[in-house]
């Protein structure tokens, strides 16, 4: 037998198997590592998390990535060439996690990797009813299987499309695999540089579940500080945005954008939601501190808006917050007071770290596509170590 052929169906009929989750979001932070045993598939898929790290980008990388992806003049050549590049530091941190942890790769199974966004152009987005939902993300798959030596799960967002999908999110996969309950509703929200909410009613066989980008959550946010307080890359414990006032005004303008108007499932990304949108609401005419109290009720009157819009029985519901945005005491203030009854909480309530979440969503995901009997949960593509 190939040899390649081989080691799938040796994956495939082990009882578990050890898979890296890799995930780097749209805040061009750093990239969450994540190491699970994964054993099932399908709805009794099991997933424990034997070690999680988040690793930040060296500031030239950072700032290549936000350049790269945020400017509207692309230079082509940097593109090519960094889509190759990101997959050998991702395959370094990689490596350099496994080292610490005293772990050979020989011993991982499947690597899984998300890359990291460059733009998403769903069709409400380009607006070209004859062109099809379409997305990119840098750092090969390829490469990152040759420098690694794992065998390596990528492009699921092209996979998701290529099916008719938009590409995003998919955090809703995960999240129906391994977060619903039969007697409990839960809306999963994860809050990183963009927002997403998935809806699990008890007991629910629903597939797809309800699950979409609500809009920004941290990324003006973090644009804004990036502007004021260039020695900063968020507003940590939301140090600037509580001390700010709202301002009524430029949150009305803000909210009315056109995706709000949008029906769901529909995604988005920075490509929408930039900087210059602040701009056209009169956002510049603020302080520092009260245009950060702005977006940050900005970012949770447009979460609520969307749970209370899909959400049935809202009071009965569990809300479980995952991202960085749980670290945000103010914002998850306002989701409380806005979504109140209903509790609200980290997704830690539930033994799910909320930093790790996404990354253990893209290992459970490769599993899915080697060992899942059920088609429509298999993404991604196989790149051989």
């Amino acid at each position: 037998m190939n040899h390649a052929l081989k080691q799938l169906c040796n994956i495939y009929e082990q009882p578990s198997r050890r898979i890296i989750g890799l995930m780097s979001g749209t805040s061009a932070d750093g990239l969450d590592i994540a190491l699970c045993r994964i054993s099932g598939s399908g709805k009794s898929t099991q997933a424990e998390v034997e070690a999680f790290r988040s690793v930040s980008y060296a500031e030239q990388v950072r700032n290549d990535l936000i350049g790269l992806t945020r400017s509207e003049h692309v230079d082509s050549e940097k593109l090519v060439v960094y889509h190759a590049w990101l997959a050998e530091i991702h395959a370094r941190m990689v490596k350099e996690f496994l080292n610490d942890l005293d772990e050979s790769p020989h011993g991982i199974d499947l690597l899984a990797s998300h890359g990291h966004t460059f733009h998403h152009a769903p069709k409400h987005k380009h607006g070209r009813e004859e062109w099809p939902n379409s997305t990119m993300q840098i750092g090969d798959g390829d490469q990152l299987a040759r420098y690694t030596g794992i065998m390596t799960i990528s492009d699921f967002r092209q996979a998701d499309i290529a099916r008719g999908g938009e590409g995003a999110p998919l955090a809703g996969y995960g999240d129906y695999l391994l977060l619903g309950d039969e007697k409990q509703d839960r809306v999963l929200i994860n809050i990183g540089g963009i927002a997403n909410l998935t809806w699990l009613p008890a007991g629910s066989k629903v597939f797809p579940p309800v699950s979409y980008d609500t809009g920004p959550g941290n990324t003006l946010m973090d644009a804004v500080i990036r502007r004021y307080y260039p020695d900063k890359s968020y507003d940590r414990d939301a140090e600037v945005a509580g001390s700010g006032n709202i301002d009524n005004d430029v949150l009305q303008q803000l909210k009315a954008h056109w995706y709000f108007k949008l029906d769901p499932p529909k995604t988005t990304g920075y490509e929408t939601f930039h900087p210059q949108m602040i701009t056209e609401a009169g956002g510049d005419k603020l302080s520092p501190e009260d245009l950060l109290a702005t977006l940050n009720r900005f970012s949770a009157e447009t979460i609520a808006d969307e749970i209370h819009r899909v959400v049935r029985n809202l009071p009965e519901t569990e809300v479980l917050v995952s991202g960085g945005g749980v670290h945000n005491p103010l914002l998850m203030s306002h989701l409380k007071e806005l979504l109140e009854p209903a509790p609200v909480q980290s997704t830690a309530a539930i033994g799910v770290d909320p930093d790790a979440k996404e990354a253990v969503i893209f290992a459970v995901l490769a599993n899915e596509l080697i060992c899942g009997e059920d088609a429509r949960l298999q993404l991604g593509k196989i790149s051989l170590g």
